[in-house]
């Protein structure tokens, strides 16, 4: 019980932290925010701040991980008769549809402002990835090993993705929404 308490006060101070600096790095710019000022905001000492964030750039990127890591969970949780394209598409969707749409458009103005910093990470993260494929085999009852299909199947997928959230980064239009540009994108491998 002490650890699962421990764990949900963690949660609580990175949930803290991030809330704090994705505010502040909307008001002022990522550059023009200082770490002591995120930990203030936030609430927590610095020595706090930094067990709970390696550098300032991981604010940005933490959302990545937990999303490719909540897409994985979800793929795992779907239908075993849902064929594996469309098991791991709705997992996507869900995952994108549970993000705060509000946060995401302010996320995306923070880290668009960021130069080069989306070059640097992959939406998917390879350990991710490779649980992905993972899934898709048991899924498909292959070996990953030697059948290429769950791994090109999950591939196929996720460059899809990749496209539509590249779009969706790039455009102009705030109005777009993160789950019409990936839509659009899955259609034309559908």
């Amino acid at each position: 019980m002490g650890t699962t308490l421990r764990a949900k006060q963690r949660a609580r101070v990175r949930r803290d932290i991030d809330a704090a600096a994705l505010r502040l790095f909307s008001e002022r710019g990522f550059t023009r925010v200082s770490t002591d000022e995120i930990a203030a905001a936030a609430g927590v000492s610095p020595s706090t701040y930094y067990r709970h964030v390696p550098n300032k750039e991981d604010l940005l990127l933490r959302p990545l991980r937990a999303s490719s890591a909540a897409i994985v969970d979800g793929f795992e949780g779907q239908p075993d008769d849902e064929p594996v394209t469309r098991a791991l598409v709705d997992a996507i969707r869900t995952q994108t549809a549970d993000t705060d749409q509000s946060e995401l458009q302010q996320w995306r103005s923070v880290i668009s402002s960021v130069p080069g910093i989306l070059d640097r990470v992959a939406l998917i993260t390879e350990e991710d990835r490779a649980r992905l494929i993972g899934i898709a085999a048991l899924r498909m009852e292959s070996d990953p090993a030697v059948d290429y299909r769950p791994g090109v199947a999950v591939c196929r997928v996720l460059a899809a993705v990749e496209y539509g959230f590249r779009r969706w980064m790039h455009t102009q239009d705030t109005t777009t929404d993160l789950m019409q540009c990936i839509d659009r994108a899955i259609a034309v491998t559908e």
